[in-house]
């Protein structure tokens, strides 16, 4: 598969390969998790490759992937449990405030926003195992520490043993070669069902054998702080000019706004606010007419003055030109255009 390779979402085994860095970053939380991601940020460059390799098995979903250069990605988390962790010897990752190291998992708070960065910017090789809630409710009071009926309500990183990690990390790997080589196994009942429990009881092991710490108010405070910073950024970008008014919307004072954004996102709040309305310009361009629109005139509706240093920070963050973004929507739109009207329409 290539870039947006995911029209085969539902199937039971899929590998999706990327030269994009922002088809990855969408499809790195929905292949594995089925909730889309809601932004990235950093630069994307010209020789970004990542693959990911996705099974679903009985009811387990598991995503595997790689990339050639840190993706930071703010993700929507759906109502299961979800647990990340390292595949390979890589940097440590920044996820909502928590450092994830080699022999880490990691549980987001079902529900909410997820936040992941790498503060060294390097590759994180990474799956992701989502189970439905009550797949993992007799084990509930054992792994959240919580009822089962009321599951887990904010994040927790857990310190797995060595050997069990090394078990559930060589399943993944198992995952990683059904998807390439062998899809017809997951759509099999029996190996399927038998390997979903296998990585079960792997994870679970690494669960309760290991040390887990929770989430502190600090952190989770943090967390809001940010979330609402996202919120503001995607719903009102033209409004959001200035910290000034960022910090007066979110409620909280610059330093801590500040202090918030380096925990969660690895970048200062200027530095965040400042990408997020480069992505706003780009989705605006790559929406519009060409023969219409003027470059300058979209990139100073979202504040920015200095057009020289906009089109370099531009350039860096998406591997193109303003221009060339427009461009490529106006050629996309002139070759719909040539389709019969049901073409058109599904296009």
């Amino acid at each position: 598969m290539t870039d947006r390779g995911a029209a085969a979402l539902t199937a039971k085994a899929h590998v999706a390969t990327y030269s994009d860095a922002e088809a990855y970053a969408y499809d790195a939380i929905k292949l594995a998790t089925g909730a889309a991601a809601l932004g990235f940020s950093g630069a994307i460059g010209k020789t970004f490759r990542a693959k990911i390799s996705r099974v679903s098995l009985d009811r387990l979903s598991i995503g595997v992937g790689k990339a050639s250069a840190s993706v930071t990605v703010t993700s929507g988390v759906p109502n299961a449990h979800v647990f990340m962790f390292a595949t390979e010897p890589a940097a440590e990752r920044r996820i909502s405030g928590w450092t994830v190291g080699r022999h880490h998992i990691f549980h987001p708070r079902p529900g909410d926003q997820a936040f992941a960065t790498s503060p060294s910017n390097a590759p994180w090789p990474y799956s992701i195992i989502t189970a439905p809630f009550d797949l993992l409710d007799e084990q509930g009071p054992r792994v959240t520490g919580l009822d089962p009926q009321a599951p887990l309500n904010d994040d927790r990183l857990y310190l797995a043993p060595s050997a069990a990690m090394a078990r559930l990390v060589s399943l993944m790997n198992d995952v990683t070669r059904i998807a390439e080589k062998t899809p017809w196994i997951a759509a099999t009942p029996q190996p399927a069902k038998a390997l979903a429990g296998a990585i079960t009881d792997a994870l679970l092991a690494c669960l309760t054998q290991g040390r887990a710490e929770r989430d502190r108010a600090a952190l989770r405070r943090h967390r809001q702080i940010v979330a609402k910073l996202e919120q503001v950024m995607r719903e009102r970008p033209a409004d959001m000019l200035c910290m000034a008014d960022i910090c007066a919307e979110v409620g909280v004072a610059r330093r801590t706004l500040n202090l918030a954004c380096l925990e969660f996102l690895g970048q200062g709040a200027t530095q965040y606010a400042r990408a997020r309305r480069l992505e706003h310009v780009r989705n605006t361009l790559l929406i519009s007419d060409p023969a219409t629109t003027q470059v300058t005139r979209v990139a100073t509706d979202f504040g920015f003055w200095e057009l020289g240093r906009f089109a370099h920070a531009y350039r860096v963050r998406f591997g193109e030109r303003p221009s060339d973004t427009l461009r490529r929507n106006g050629a996309r739109t002139a070759e719909i255009s040539k389709l019969s009207p049901f073409h058109a329409l599904a296009a």
